[in-house]
């Protein structure tokens, strides 16, 4: 008597292929949701750290702190927008926030690959932390959006909104 060889049939192989491959096709467009959603909340819960980080150092150092978009140096605001290209936290010495010699860069986050846009004028918190420009910034990818906003008094909420609203 001779040892049967061990290992796969042709058929059996193909077999399992065929189920891996329907594996694979109904799981993939569910992980890319899952990867979207997740860039998003983490593009959001940036934002807001900064906006919070804004608010803080204005409390802290007592004087003017605003989140905002940045210039291409990466020295001051640049007010636009688009915020997709990075932001940053400045605290204001000087007059203007878009004058690298008149603030202190105190962070700043890099670009990412989302659409966002409004606020066009920051964030402003002056030395009280009380909000001097009120906005509303929308973070959004192809299935999901969200609205970042301040009020008056500084606090920020996050809300997720229907494609076709506009932030509050």
């Amino acid at each position: 008597m001779s040892e049967r060889e061990k290992g796969f049939t042709l058929l059996e192989l193909m077999i399992t292929l065929v189920i891996l491959g329907i594996i694979l096709g109904l799981g993939v467009p569910s992980y890319n949701s899952i990867t979207e959603s997740s860039r998003l909340r983490a593009a959001t819960h940036s934002l807001n750290s900064a906006i919070q980080l804004a608010r803080s150092e204005a409390l802290a150092r007592r004087e003017t702190a605003a989140a905002c978009r940045s210039n291409l140096a990466l020295t001051a605001c640049d007010f636009d927008p688009d915020w997709s290209r990075g932001w940053m936290v400045v605290t204001q010495q000087g007059t203007d926030l878009e004058t690298p010699a008149d603030v202190t860069v105190i962070r700043i986050w890099e670009g990412i690959d989302l659409v966002t846009s409004g606020a066009a004028s920051g964030f402003v918190f002056d030395r009280l932390g009380r909000g001097q420009v009120t906005g509303a910034l929308r973070i959004q990818n192809d299935t999901d959006h969200r609205c970042l906003s301040t009020n008056a008094t500084g606090r920020t909420t996050v809300q997720e909104i229907d494609p076709g609203d506009s932030c509050p």
